[in-house]
């Protein structure tokens, strides 16, 4: 199985089907007047099953038997691949503006949370660098080993849960924001992942679900009556998690059915001690 094809595809695809059912869910599962949440609708039902297939193929799938043992760049090697590099730059875009629209609505008093100018800030720091980390990616600049840049978007998403959170705690209805959080949390966790290959502490499995998880709520998201700032962050996480998965599987099967190659060390073997006979002088 390609896995590199196989699972993006479905957390997209899967991605794309829960973000019609939310349309459904927002649209018929929602007081208009009072904007409680009606119990029993058949679009919040078909929601939550559909999350919970998702959640089980990403949990069967997204396994794997081959380690890496070589860190960062043996997991996420794409030396002069220009499509990841395309995918990820447009992703940084997304960042920037996302930043810039964050710092526009508090100069012009949208929003009046500094959390949110902080947030800005560090979308447009991250952008810069998610940009340097994918020239280094495209150059294989380095040996991968302990790059801080790849925990900066995962700092971005921290603060930006923070920001999430403290934005929707007063909202008695949880079911307004609880596929946001879902995105948020799932694709915090699969950026942790990725940038942990970096450290020595790469997993395969969990790199994979979660980035597949990301990918799959943050396309269901983008359904909620949000601002364009959050939407363009939701996308940042749909292309940076699908990039990464893409290699990382790429990669795993490259290593799979690679032949062994390059000169074994030799075969080291003691000495044979033979013990001569005692000889008898006369």
């Amino acid at each position: 199985m390609r896995k590199e094809i196989v699972l993006p595809v479905i957390a997209a695809a899967g991605g794309v089907a829960g973000f019609f059912l939310r349309r459904w869910e927002l649209a018929t599962a929602f007081e208009s007047d009072s904007g409680l949440q009606i119990t029993g609708m058949p679009a919040t039902y078909a929601l939550i099953l559909l999350s919970a297939v998702m959640v089980v193929i990403s949990l069967l799938l997204g396994r794997s038997k081959v380690p890496f043992q070589g860190g960062y760049y043996e997991a996420f090697d794409v030396k002069g691949n220009w499509a990841f590099a395309v995918v990820n730059t447009v992703a940084a875009f997304l960042l920037l503006i996302s930043g810039v629209l964050n710092l526009y609505g508090y100069v012009r008093h949208t929003h009046d949370s500094v959390i949110r100018v902080l947030l800005g800030i560090l979308c447009i720091i991250t952008f810069v660098f998610v940009l340097v980390l994918t020239r280094d990616n495209l150059r294989r600049t380095g040996n991968g080993r302990f790059r801080f840049s790849l925990l900066v978007p995962a700092y971005n998403f921290c603060l930006w849960l923070i920001c999430a959170y403290q934005e929707r705690a007063i909202d008695p209805v949880i079911g307004d924001y609880v596929y946001q959080m879902f995105a948020i949390i799932a694709s915090l966790l699969g950026l942790y992942f990725i940038a942990s290959f970096s450290f020595g502490r790469g997993r395969v499995a969990l790199t994979g679900i979660l980035s597949g998880l990301g990918i799959y709520f943050s396309i269901v998201a983008l359904a909620d009556h949000t601002d364009a700032a959050t939407k363009l962050l939701l996308g940042f996480a749909i292309l940076y998690l699908l990039a990464g998965m893409v290699a990382m599987y790429a990669n795993i099967r490259c290593r799979a059915g690679a032949p062994v190659t390059g000169a074994t060390e030799p075969e080291i073997t003691e000495p044979e001690i033979t013990e001569e006979a005692p000889s008898h002088e006369s």
